[in-house]
């Protein structure tokens, strides 16, 4: 039986003065729950046209009331429980890699992601062993793989804008391959909010 692709969502429990704190301390907490919220609909809005399985996970706890991940498309689980970004997507790949041919994972803070970007990670991921979608910060968007690559997640210092350079070097010494998608704004700053933002 041929396995399905895979896309996970990263996704924070949307509660006030816990979503988008660097917004918060400038434009109030109330606004960045807004716009933490406004992010993730336009997400799941490109997601639903995902050719695979959608996974949502959260950060803290599965939702007791139906949310804007619908229960019937998305399909719930919860981040492994530690600080350490890295530690919780070396998980989720983890579990999820033997039953799917490739898994790609994104967050929610990318306005302009689209449909294309998805099925071309998917294109890609045939032919090479680790897909990035670059962040204009120096981070990343997306990264998509078909096997275990539990090096990039170990010891890694997240939010700093080397993660990108860092994660492409830890690939080289590995001798595997990657493709870079097209580089893409990620909203984090009051700043990024005034360029990249719709209401």
């Amino acid at each position: 039986m041929l396995k399905s692709n895979a896309l996970v969502i990263f996704v924070k429990n949307a509660r006030r003065g816990h979503v988008k704190t660097r917004l918060a301390s400038s434009l109030g907490d109330d606004k960045a729950l807004a716009i933490y919220l406004a992010l993730c609909e336009r997400v799941r809005n490109v997601c639903l046209g995902f050719p695979g399985k959608c996974y949502v996970f959260y950060s803290e706890y599965l939702p007791s009331t139906p949310d804007l991940w619908e229960d019937d498309f998305f399909i719930k689980r919860k981040q492994y429980p530690v600080i350490d970004l890295g530690l919780r997507m070396k998980a989720a790949f983890n579990e999820l890699l033997p039953i799917h041919s490739s898994v790609i994972l994104i967050g929610t803070d990318i306005p302009h992601l689209s449909i294309d970007i998805l099925k071309e990670s998917i294109l890609l991921l045939k032919n090479t062993d680790v897909i990035l979608g670059p962040s204009d910060d120096g981070g990343y968007y997306l990264i998509g793989m078909k096997k275990p690559n539990d090096y990039l997640f170990l010891n890694m210092t997240w939010s700093v804008d080397t993660v990108l350079s860092e994660s492409i070097q830890r690939i080289d010494m590995k001798n595997k391959t990657y493709n870079l998608l097209k580089t893409l704004p990620d909203i984090d700053t009051a700043e990024d909010w005034e360029k990249h933002g719709w209401f």
